[in-house]
This record gives structure tokens, sequence and C-alpha cells, in this order.
């Protein structure tokens, strides 16, 4: 025999010679084959993934998507204050009426429409038919139906509920999700003002990898979640080289992320309160990730929505039945817009649901990057306007106003001269013996000689 065949449910699948007399020669393999392919056509059966996720574009290539999935982008608003303006605008309803052909919702759920309008069109030429006597004799009249019209009346209240609930519990995960990232913003603000302020003066190269760091954190978090984009061309610009091959060979991105951030923290010399504040923001940006995660991994539990998809649709078929003898022709138009109403919902329930495709995660990202190399950059600058104001003690060891007094030697004090560490010392008030501190010494405008510790 030149070649032999697979048995999967009723189809023949030609097969190798060499791996069909394998498959016959054991019935065993030839069993499991058969179960795993009726599983696999089980529409209850569980959805299985991979247990690590492909959610990070590991391969550094972004997979082109179908309209409905790319249509997404376009529910990432970000309001200013020109578009509130036009959203609270009094001739909004007309707006809005206006644009329904170009709404992505309506667009999505456009094939459950067409459904509904082919059901209902074909309702009224049967209809018409039989009122002609064109058909033949035998063909049952579909109207009055009296079995639909409970249907329908007795179940919509039902409808309702299982709508409303699915809405709400869709922007619910969207809220928090939301949240989470907006908590990521504030976070990775504070984190950035407490490496500027507690990292000793020194330190400008552990301060420049804090940043790096935090902004890379939140572009890798976006990528999770958003593998529309590669990791190189968000970061090559961010990272070094090294430290983006680092990132890129890692089996978790956000989390070595986060590591690096912990290595940079502890590697700095500072207090032991401070190292535990930017820990507990660390803390935060584990949380983040753990709840993000939990969001896509576990969805609305699917029994529930299959089940409000099928009555739903159901429900939608039986319509027309219900309303021909109250609208006649009139039913296609009728049957049609309630059609577009509800799977306009239902289809804003599915597009909440996963809320990281709608979210506007690019911006997000972009505030953070912004707000956290603004701060680094703006840290000296900071520090000097507000030493110029009396807090000299903000002033960085470098700066042309400190002066060191030596053990040996002349140092011109602020109102008299001043002689080395045995000697006399003509001050504002007359003449003082005593050993100079080599504390550094500013000139502040109110002729008072401070000394700054030194850190």
């Amino acid at each position: 025999m030149a070649s032999s065949t697979m048995l999967c449910g009723r189809q023949r699948y030609p097969m190798p010679r060499g791996l069909g007399s394998a498959l016959h020669g054991s019935r065993l393999n030839r069993s499991r084959l058969i179960v795993m392919a009726n599983a696999a056509k089980d529409p209850n059966a569980p959805i299985q993934s991979n247990p690590l996720g492909a959610l990070s574009s590991q391969a550094g290539t972004v997979t082109p998507l179908p309209r409905s999935e790319e249509a997404r982008k376009y529910f990432r608003t970000v309001y200013d204050f020109p578009q509130w303006q036009t959203h609270r605008s009094q001739f909004r309803l007309m707006k809005r009426l206006f644009t329904i052909p170009q709404s992505h919702i309506i667009q999505n759920a456009m094939p459950s429409i067409l459904w509904v309008g082919i059901a209902s069109s074909a309702l009224v030429a049967y209809m018409a038919a039989y009122d002609q006597h064109l058909l033949p004799d035998g063909f049952p009249s579909l109207t009055p139906n009296a079995s639909c019209s409970a249907f329908i009346s007795n179940t919509s209240v039902a409808l309702s509920l299982l709508l409303v609930f699915r809405t709400n519990s869709s922007y619910g995960r969207w809220d928090e999700a939301r949240k989470m990232w907006g908590g990521l913003l504030n976070r990775s603000r504070d984190i950035m003002r407490q490496g500027a302020t507690c990292f000793p003066d020194d330190q400008v190269e552990a301060k420049k990898a804090l940043a790096r760091w935090t902004v890379a954190f939140a572009r890798a978090l976006r990528i999770h979640f958003q593998p529309e984009v590669t990791l190189e061309s968000e970061l090559k610009n961010i990272l070094t080289p090294a430290e983006l091959e680092m990132l890129a060979k890692s089996q978790h991105r956000p989390v070595r992320a986060i590591h690096a951030i912990s290595q940079i923290i502890q590697s700095v010399p500072m207090s032991s309160i401070h190292q535990m504040q930017m820990s507990t923001n660390l803390t935060f940006f584990h949380d983040v990730l753990g709840g993000c995660e939990r969001l896509l991994r576990a969805p609305i539990p699917v029994s529930y929505t299959r089940h409000t998809a099928r009555f739903l649709f159901m429900w939608l078929t039986l319509l027309p039945f219900a309303l021909y003898a109250q609208c006649g022709v009139g039913v296609v138009p009728v049957c049609t817009g309630i059609a577009a109403v509800l799977c306009g919902i239902e289809e804003i329930g599915v597009q909440c649901e996963e809320p990281f495709g709608i979210l506007p995660l690019d911006v997000i990202c972009n505030r953070i990057q912004a707000d956290v190399m603004a701060t680094l950059k703006d840290d000296a600058d900071t520090k000097t306007v507000l030493a110029e104001a009396g807090l000299v003690n903000l002033l960085p060891a470098s700066t042309p106003q400190y002066m060191s007094a030596t053990t040996n030697g002349n140092g011109n004090g602020t109102n008299g001269n001043g002689n080395g560490a045995n000697g006399n010392g003509n001050g504002a008030n007359g003449n003082g013996n005593g050993v100079v501190m080599p504390s550094p010494v500013v000139t502040t405008p109110a002729t008072m000689t401070v000394q700054i510790s030194p850190r």
C-alpha cells in the first residue's frame, strides 16, 4: 500500500507510508489521536494555552492582526481640554448619529446585525408569497406566532439583566487596569524623585541607570500586554546595547527590569529607611504586573459569556416572528435597529473585558519617560535654585561657594582673617582661639558662616 490514512472524526487525512504503518501497528496511539481530535472539536473543552504565555513578542516580530483587532487601537482615547469641550457639545447627539457608519462597534457587530436583517427579510418575503397564494398548499402561515411572542415578552427582562451584568463586569475590569497603570505612572515619578533626592551627589551614573530602567520597565510591561511593537524599537534609545540584549534574552522581561532596579537601589550607599521606601515602590511594580496578568489570564467565566451570546442570538432570531403581526414589512428596519443596539452593547462588553487592547498604554509610557527624564535632568538645577534661596544644604560638593579651611595656613573668614590651627582669629566680635574644622564653609547673604556636613 503506497500510503495510509489517519481517522479523525469523519475525515481521512493521507499520511506517509512509514508513519501510517506505525499507527496501524499500535491501537493505543490510534485511540489517543481520535480522542485528541474529538476533544479539539468540543466547544466546551477547556481552553489550553502556553503556560508561560506568548505575551512579550519573544521572536521580535509583530503578527498582523485582523481588522476587528486593529480597530481596537481607535478606542485608545486620551482627552485634553478641547476634546472635553467637544464631548460636552450641545450638538453631540446629532454628530454621533451621523457617524454611525464609522462606528467600529457597529462594524464589529455587523455579521450578527446582518443575520437579523436577513431573517426579517426572509420572513417578509415568505409572508408576502403566502398572502399572494404563491406557495403550494400545505405551507403554514408564520404569523401571528403566539409562541415566539410569549418567549420574547417573558425573557426580555432576563436578557437585559444578562447584558447589564456583562457590561458592568467588563467595565470593572477596564477600570481596574486603568487605575493600575495610573498608579504605575505615579510610582515611577515617586521612585525617580527618591533616587534624585536620596542618592549621593557623586552617584550620577546610578541616577541615570535608575531613570533608564524605570522607563524600561514601563515599556517592557506595555509590550507584555500589547505585543504590537518590538522591544528593540521601544528601548533602543533608552538602554545601552548590553542592557538591551540582556533584557531581550530574559524569559520574563518586566521581572528582569524590576530586578535591575532593585540591584541599582541596593548598590547605592544610603540610609536603610530610604532603601525600604524605594523597595516599597518596587513591590507596587510587582503588584501591577501580577494584577495585569490576572486580568489577561482570567476572563469573565466563559460559560457566562457563551450563554449570553447564545441567548442573545436566539432572541434576535425569533424577534421578527413576534413583531411581524404588528409591524408588517416594517419588521425589517425595526428588528435590524434592535439588533444594532443589543449587539452593540454586547460588543462593548467584549471589547472592555480585555482592557489592554483599548487602553492608551503607549501614551502612559511616554508620560512616564518624559517625567522621569525631566526629574533627572532638572535635579541639579533645582538644588542650585533652592540653595540660592537659602537652603544651602542642597548645594553639591563641587559648587564654587564651598570654601575649605586648612589646618596650617591662612583662610578668609566672614568679617575678618583667621590664621591656622592654633593661631588667633579676628572675627566680627573679637578674637578667638581654637581649631579650625575641615568642614566646608559657605558665605551667605546674611554674612553668617554656615558649616555643612559633608555627604
